[in-house]
């Protein structure tokens, strides 16, 4: 055989272990590794065009044909370890075996996936020595979950002092990291490296154009501006991962804007003006989507308008004597049996919601017939509703109490199938609460 091909063959051999090397310890396959293995199969098929008739003679051997049984054996095996390197490369999966999907991702993560682009990558600017092998680390890690399940997103690793470019295009000055989603000229910074913030972030950058949800004022509702642990400010910020929050002082106008995805009143203390909630009816006439968070005795004035819904606010107070607040007495329900079928409440299902001072609602017996009640959350039989709160309460009805509703259906002259959701108290919406519901 000639020195081209020994040289040849040795270098096919080296290539090839080289790539089975990288890949053990990369644990996957990358781009690059298809070069050393192109280069692997190049070079194995020089010598066999150069020698050709070297191993025609080889193959005529009596030696050889005692052989070829298990040489044909061994080029099985090369064939199968082939193939199932190549499938494991183009058709890779996983499994999850932990029963806490602790390796795999939400149902809610899985969706925002699917809203990245071609060219998405996840980029990590690190400085060296500020822990940069265990962010690296954990970064690759969590990264590989939503690479696993979408082949358009990308994770690149870059040393911010060798990519000073980088780091200026990105504006990151300080701190021991900084994690980005980048798709073109744009890029959003992930606050912190946990499923959670990667998955917000995606479904902010994944949206254009946002829809507008509405939040009434002027009635002393609850403002979703202000921050603490009284205030919404939380769940409006879970809104505009995918909505727009505007206020509409609906005193000021008679009609509720066109633009509306949503449309929330929460906790309102004073009382509706009739133009206002025959606005409001109007709206959902049109199709609106409406969501009535309506505390007992709030004089609102509202029990009207969820009347119209086919829902009648029985304005009591439920109580349950398994949820003492210090200081304030039995004050509280617990929600604990949910929808089986609204997607909001898929989350709760195994837990439960507490509401501070809230009223029960009941299906009106003269609601339109062809409306959908879904009963999205619900006491069991413990708790009593009563007239007022005191000491020793007069009980109106025994549980189980609804908390909330959503309601589907077209009103008289309506022109689409309006959706409202209502509940019997606004506090659950509360900083405060947010950990507990």
């Amino acid at each position: 055989m000639s020195k081209i091909s020994k040289f040849s063959l040795l270098f096919s051999g080296l290539f090839a272990v080289a790539v089975v090397v990288t890949r053990i310890i990369l644990n996957g396959w990358v781009d690059a590794m298809w070069v050393p293995l192109g280069l692997a199969i190049l070079l194995f098929v020089v010598p066999v065009v150069k020698d050709w008739r070297l191993m025609a003679e080889f193959f005529t051997l009596k030696t050889t044909k005692h052989g070829m049984n298990m040489g044909v054996m061994i080029l099985t095996m090369l064939v199968l370890l082939f193939a199932v390197n190549f499938l494991s490369v183009s058709q890779e999966k996983k499994w999850d075996w932990t029963s806490e999907g602790l390796n795999s991702l939400s149902e809610q993560s899985l969706k925002a996936v699917q809203t990245m682009k071609t060219g998405t990558e996840f980029v990590l600017l690190y400085r060296k020595g500020d822990g940069d092998e265990q962010i690296r680390r954990q970064v690759q890690e969590l990264s590989q979950l939503y690479l696993d399940v979408s082949k358009n997103i990308q994770l690149k690793m870059y040393n911010a002092l060798e990519r000073p470019d980088l780091a200026k295009k990105y504006e990151y000055t300080s701190g021991p990291f900084a994690f980005y989603l980048v798709s073109g000229e744009r890029h959003m910074k992930i606050e912190n490296p946990s499923e959670e913030e990667i998955t917000r972030t995606m479904l902010r950058f994944g949206k254009d154009k946002k829809k507008l949800v509405y939040f009434v004022s002027g009635h002393g509702e609850l403002d979703p501006e202000l921050q603490g642990q009284e205030a919404i400010s939380l769940f409006k910020t879970d809104l505009e991962l995918s909505y727009e929050v505007k206020k509409l002082e609906l005193f000021k106008q008679t009609k509720v804007p066109d633009d509306a995805e949503l449309v929330v009143i929460a906790g309102p203390r004073q009382a509706y003006l009739a133009p206002e909630v025959e606005a409001l009816r109007e709206y959902a006439k049109r199709g609106g989507r409406l969501m009535l968070a309506l505390d007992p005795d709030g004089k609102h004035g509202l029990a009207s308008l969820t009347k119209s819904f086919g829902v009648e606010y029985q304005n009591d107070y439920v109580l349950d004597p398994r949820a003492m607040i210090p200081g304030a007495g039995t004050i509280a329900a617990i929600g604990s049996e949910f929808s089986t079928t609204a997607e909001a409440t898929r989350p709760l299902r195994n837990g439960f919601a507490v509401f501070i001072v809230a009223s029960g609602l009941k299906r009106a017996p003269d609601a339109p017939a062809d409306f959908k009640f879904d009963e999205l959350v619900k006491t069991d039989d413990t708790p009593i509703a009563a007239e007022e709160l005191t000491n020793t309460p007069k009980v109106r009805s025994k549980g189980p109490h609804v908390m909330g509703y959503e309601v589907k259906g077209k009103l008289a002259g309506g022109e689409k199938e309006f959706d409202v959701i209502i509940f019997g108290d606004s506090d659950f919406f509360r900083n405060g609460f947010t950990a507990i519901t």
